[in-house]
Parts: structure tokens; C-alpha cells; sequence
């Protein structure tokens, strides 16, 4: 009889964590389900006739108060994975002081940076474009967005939020029960007599061990996506010309630097004029020429005599 009962309740483990791994197998699912209620049919039968007087004497009524006690939902409270996404303008030059601030400002409030790129543009002024993702404690993430403002002028905001409330309450119940089971396949692991009981229990452990590791694994993301919110910052220069249309500080030296890209334009645009019509003066030079030789050669000489 305790052969027999020890097959019934690995069945009904193994029922148990079937149910729990999700419905993705819908084959396999269907025979542990028909299979572990036959198996609990006659589980019930079994447990009518031998009485319930093992059960009291192993003090089963303070083990169901101690399980129930376990698997209390515990008080929800908000989940939110927070990200946001900032563009800035900077005047020109000023790139690399606003990367500097920025990863000064993670690291202060206890953030980290994630990933950063820069690029050059391939024109004449040569202004310097990049990006900065950094992930900071969700208890600083008001700050540092209000700190990541004041950088540069602020070109597009967005932000945004995933409550992730009820992904957590199931993931940390399927943990619960998950351990549940395993406790329970290791104890039964124990008390099996011969070498197919022992495979049998094992096998069904492995599987619910393997779920479990799941579970947490996915807990422990989530956790962290919570714990951290993840910003991304664009940055770009800007002309000095559109700072000055826009009202900015112009500076003298501002100013100078406009005056040489201006002269430099001017006398660029003059070589290329002279280079593009150099080979058309130089055609009429040559056939200039070469008229004035043929003509002298027509033109036969007159000899003057001396006047008497």
C-alpha cells in the first residue's frame, strides 16, 4: 500500500507542476491532466480507507496553517520600469563639457552609464553630435531629469512608464509554489525504495527545478528594471549663427570665428571661378596669338628710302 501511495503522489506533483509551468504544450498538457485526476480519484479512494488518523498524528492540521500562512498573497504595491529619452542643443564646442556633466550626475546619484557615441559631421563647421544612455536609482530620476535639462536647450522630451505590478505578483506566487513542490519531490526523493521510483522522482524534480530557476531569473530582471529607471540623452551643436538669430550671447570671439569662415568661403569660391575659366582664357591667349603671327606673315613689308 505504500508503494502505491508513494506513485499517486508523484503523480499528483508531477500534475502540480505541469499546471504551474503554463499551458504552452498543449499535448502534454491534456494527458498529465487526465492522468493526474484519475491518480487523484484513486488517491481520495485511498485515502477514505486507510483513515485520516496518520495525517492528525503527523500534525497535518499545523503543516496546512504553516502552507497557507507561506502562500499568502502579500500587499501589492507599484511596480513602474521608468524610461525617458532627452534631446539638447549645446552651443558649439561644448559637446564634450555636457558628456562630462552628464556622467558626473549618474555616477553622483549612484547611476551608471550604459552606453555613449560620438560623431563629427563631414561639412566645413565640423559640429559634433552624440548620445548617452545611463540608468539611475528610480528615487533620483525626477532630479536628474530636471538636472539633465538645465544642460542645453531642451529639443524633445518623452517620457514613459510600464507598471509591471501584476508580472510581479504571479512570478513571486509561482516561485512559492514552485518551492513548494520542489520540498516536497526531495522528501518523496528520500523515501523511494527502488531504482524506477527514485528516476520517476527525479525526473520530475529536474523539470520543476528548472522552472523555478526561470521564474527567479525573470523576478530578478524585472527587480532591476524597477530598481533602475534608463534614460537616453541626444546631444548636438549648434551654429553659432542660429544662437545669435535666437537672441544667444554673441562674443567677440564669436564673432571673429564667423569673419574667417566667411573670408575663407569668399576666397574659396574665387579659386574655383579662376580654376573653372583658366582653360578658356588660356584658348583665347593662344588663339590671339596665333591670328597676330598669321596676319604679320600675310602682310608683306614695305621698305622705306631715305628722303633726299
Amino acid at each position: 500500500m505504500r508503494k502505491v501511495l508513494l506513485v499517486l503522489l508523484v503523480g499528483l506533483l508531477a500534475l502540480g507542476a505541469a499546471a504551474c509551468s503554463g499551458g504552452d504544450d498543449d499535448e502534454s498538457g491534456g494527458a498529465a491532466a487526465d492522468y493526474g485526476a484519475a491518480e487523484e480519484e484513486a488517491a481520495q479512494d485511498a485515502a477514505v480507507s486507510d483513515g485520516e488518523g496518520d495525517a492528525a498524528q503527523a500534525g497535518g492540521g499545523e503543516d496546512a496553517v504553516a502552507v497557507a500562512q507561506e502562500t499568502a498573497v502579500p500587499s501589492v504595491r507599484p511596480r513602474v520600469i521608468q524610461t525617458a529619452s532627452l534631446s539638447l542643443s549645446v552651443p558649439r564646442n561644448e559637446f564634450d563639457k555636457v558628456i562630462d556633466q552628464a556622467r558626473v550626475l549618474a555616477s553622483s546619484t549612484g547611476g551608471f552609464v550604459v552606453e555613449s557615441t560620438a560623431s563629427q559631421s563631414g561639412d566645413e563647421r565640423r559640429l559634433v553630435t552624440g548620445s548617452l544612455v545611463i540608468r539611475v536609482p528610480e528615487q533620483s530620476y525626477a532630479r536628474v531629469m530636471e538636472r539633465l535639462s538645465g544642460l542645453g536647450r531642451v529639443e524633445a522630451r518623452e517620457e514613459a512608464g510600464q507598471d509591471v505590478s501584476q508580472e510581479f505578483v504571479d512570478l513571486e506566487a509561482r516561485v512559492r509554489h514552485l518551492e513548494a513542490v520542489e520540498a516536497q519531490l526531495l522528501s518523496l526523493l528520500d523515501d523511494t525504495n527502488t531504482v524506477a521510483e527514485a528516476l520517476t522522482v527525479q525526473s520530475q524534480l529536474n523539470q520543476v527545478q528548472l522552472d523555478l530557476e526561470q521564474a527567479r531569473g525573470r523576478l530578478q530582471y524585472l527587480d532591476d528594471q524597477v530598481a533602475f529607471a534608463t534614460i537616453s540623452l541626444d546631444v548636438r551643436e549648434r551654429q553659432v549663427v542660429a544662437a545669435a538669430a535666437d537672441g544667444g550671447p554673441w562674443s567677440i570671439v564669436d564673432a571673429w570665428s564667423t569673419a574667417g569662415h566667411g573670408f575663407v568661403t569668399v576666397v574659396g569660391w574665387i579659386l574655383v571661378a579662376a580654376a573653372t575659366i583658366a582653360p578658356v582664357v588660356i584658348l583665347l591667349v593662344l588663339a590671339f596669338l596665333g591670328a597676330r603671327f598669321a596676319y604679320r606673315r600675310g602682310v608683306p613689308s614695305v621698305k622705306r628710302t631715305p628722303s633726299s
